[in-house]
């Protein structure tokens, strides 16, 4: 049943948009309505256009200008939203329409095709190959857009939000397509088409590099505090789980490389195989320096969101502690348990003793980890290639948003 052409409401039936969404040059299946100031609460709906096929272009532009709101009903919600998707690239590319609305509009749809991969159950070659193909389609639509110093600052509004998986994930793709648009020297391309092809590989590499955490048990993945020794091993399994579920998708090897090795350090003391220095591939190591960027920007419910300067200057920074987080490292990558040293007094039924010391040995753990956690951020620059971390400094402080400065 169609909709009507006219609807008395409290505004809880519509959504608002912006005219500047709707593309002269393609048709929409969803009616647009204008509103009315309220009486008594209630607003008045009045349908603009039933479709556009119904009015010239050069009407239509015009309109499209001069709107200031229009609303579409939710019950068109599903038509709207896959309109934006079809027409993304004009969205993006529109000079009239802010960053800040571009970014939201990219996030949403984003976020809809990473949780779409997340929530693949992999059982043949096809789900991980359409996996890929829906991602690059995305990205080639928004690829100008999310290479460019302009998203940047659209990007800035998304930084120190709550830690979520799924934007993470795109906020790590964006970040790693802008620094190669703005780093071009530091590529073997010899044209403007395979440079968007490496832009939209390493974007592709950057929304899936945490695919393999649907393999990590979700007690682990949803924990609201730090991580136990053996729940940090469990958690670096997730790149070789991403690597193994996309195996046979198609993924060229660069970005194979890149899901693979983004948590390996520039001194070597990385995951899964210890790769140091040039061992690493490059983009792997960008996508390193963005992935760790957003991390620590971000909120968590066991720690607060660094600003940009502040958690690139930890990533910067040298550590005075560098040996002693190093030996934490090794004891939680062993999953060695450290002795208990307080005295369990003798007369103490076995049962009740055993049970005393491990407590004490779990609780010595946890402190352990509450440590090497404090280290960290004492200073990261072990784990990165200096110079590309200059460059991205660099680069996103070609954006407004960001005052970086003192990092320079």
């Amino acid at each position: 049943m169609g909709l009507a052409s006219e609807y008395f409401d409290d505004g809880s039936s519509f959504l608002a948009i912006d005219p500047l969404s709707i593309n002269p040059d393609a048709l929409t299946n969803f009616s647009l309505f204008e509103r009315y100031p309220p009486k008594n609460g209630i607003y008045r709906f009045r349908c603009l256009l039933m479709d556009t096929s119904s009015i010239d272009r050069a009407r239509l532009l015009d309109l499209l200008k001069r709107w200031e709101q229009i609303f579409i009903h939710k019950d068109e919600a599903r038509k709207y939203k896959a309109y934006i998707k079809d027409n993304l690239e004009f969205i993006l590319n529109h000079d009239d329409i802010a960053p800040k609305q571009k970014t939201d509009t990219l996030i949403t749809l984003s976020t809809d095709v990473v949780q779409d991969s997340f929530a693949v159950n992999f059982s043949s070659t096809a789900d991980s190959g359409q996996i890929v193909k829906n991602v690059e389609k995305l990205i080639e639509k928004a690829m100008n857009f999310i290479s460019s110093i302009e998203s940047l600052n659209g990007l800035a509004s998304l930084i120190g939000h709550d830690y979520e998986t799924h934007t993470h994930s795109i906020k790590v793709g964006w970040l790693t397509a802008t620094f190669i648009n703005s780093n071009r020297d530091l590529f073997d391309v010899g044209s403007r088409a395979e440079l968007k092809e490496l832009m939209i590989q390493a974007a592709v590499a950057g929304f899936l590099h945490d695919l393999g955490k649907v393999k990590i048990p979700q007690n682990v993945i949803n924990k609201p505090g730090r991580l136990n020794n053996l729940e940090y091993i469990i958690m670096q399994s997730h790149t070789a789980y991403a690597a193994s579920l996309l195996f046979e998708s198609g993924l060229p090897r660069d970005s194979m490389q890149t899901i693979l090795y983004h948590h390996e350090n520039d001194d070597g003391s990385g995951y899964p195989c210890g790769l140091s220095g040039e061992n690493i591939p490059l983009v792997a190591r960008i996508c390193h320096i963005a992935d760790a960027f957003d991390a620590l920007t971000s909120e968590r419910p066991y720690k607060k969101a660094k600003t940009p300067y502040e958690a690139l200057t930890i990533m910067a920074g040298e550590n005075p502690y560098l040996e002693t987080l190093q030996k934490f490292e090794a004891e939680a990558a062993e999953n060695i348990k450290p002795p208990v040293v307080a005295i369990v007094r003798d007369d103490y039924e076995a049962k009740l003793k055993r049970l005393r010391e491990k407590e004490m040995v779990e609780a010595e753990a946890q402190k352990r980890v509450e440590a090497r956690m404090k280290l960290r951020d004492k200073g990261m620059s072990h784990c990165f290639d200096r110079n590309l971390l200059r460059r991205f400094i660099l680069t996103i402080n070609k954006s407004e948003s960001f005052d970086l400065s003192g990092l320079l």
